[in-house]
């Protein structure tokens, strides 16, 4: 305490003690003591009051800026908190992410079905039915279509899993098949269509999870394309 009165108060002291003395030696008559003390003082004071403002002020715009600076870090540490929080929930629950079906045509006449994780965080619990439209049924004897059941504990970030359905289309024209995939968070449709022209397979593909569309691709050339219907593709 002693030190900072010591700082702050040096430089008034001087000051004041230099005008004292300049009055003294350029005042013409003899100074009494109480005469000195009323310039020193006033003197001191007047200087100290302008000091004062200065160091209050440097003061104040030193914790002005740690505050700043506290703020800062005080807002960085909650964006990370927050993204540690997300990352926490999405690699425990699986969050919004969503897997699905990509078809592959690894050889003539065949087409194959690998499993995709292309959100930031795991799938778990993995529930996937594909029908075959194209199969018979006959609903008044209780015959509906097969459902080709696959189940997955869980698939990582950026993974495909190859081969999970297979279809020979060697001795057929076209498949219209439907995919329902329930994980722990979420549903997904897709709606795969293939049609061979020429000895060669086109696919058009529709992904949705709920409301939204992940995915809507149709090749221009695919029958029955119409840009301003996409539904009467997967109809």
């Amino acid at each position: 305490m002693v030190k900072q009165i010591i700082k702050e108060f040096w430089i008034p002291c001087i000051l004041a003690l230099l005008w004292t003395i300049y009055n003294i030696t350029s005042a013409n008559e003899h100074w009494a003591l109480s005469k000195i003390i009323n310039v020193f003082g006033p003197s001191f004071f007047l200087v100290s009051w302008g000091t004062g403002q200065f160091f209050r002020i440097k003061k104040q715009s030193r914790v002005d800026s740690n505050l700043t600076n506290i703020e800062h870090r005080v807002e960085q540490l909650i964006d990370r908190l927050e993204k540690h929080t997300k990352d926490f929930f999405g690699y425990t629950t699986g969050a919004d992410s969503i897997a699905y079906f990509t078809p592959m045509l690894p050889s003539m006449n065949v087409l194959e079905l690998g499993l995709t994780n292309r959100s930031s965080y795991p799938v778990f619990d993995i529930q996937a039915e594909c029908i075959d439209l194209n199969e018979k049924i006959d609903p008044g004897k209780g015959i509906w279509w097969t459902r080709h059941r696959f189940s997955l504990e869980s698939i990582y970030p950026n993974k495909l899993m190859m081969g999970i359905y297979k279809f020979d289309m060697s001795k057929t024209d076209s498949l219209k098949i439907n995919i329902f995939i329930q994980t722990r968070t979420s549903g997904v449709i897709q709606e795969i269509r293939a049609h061979k022209i020429d000895g060669q397979i086109l696919i058009a593909l529709r992904t949705r999870s709920g409301d939204k569309i992940i995915e809507n691709n149709v090749p221009p050339e695919f029958p029955g394309y119409d840009p301003q219907n996409m539904d009467a593709v997967f109809s």
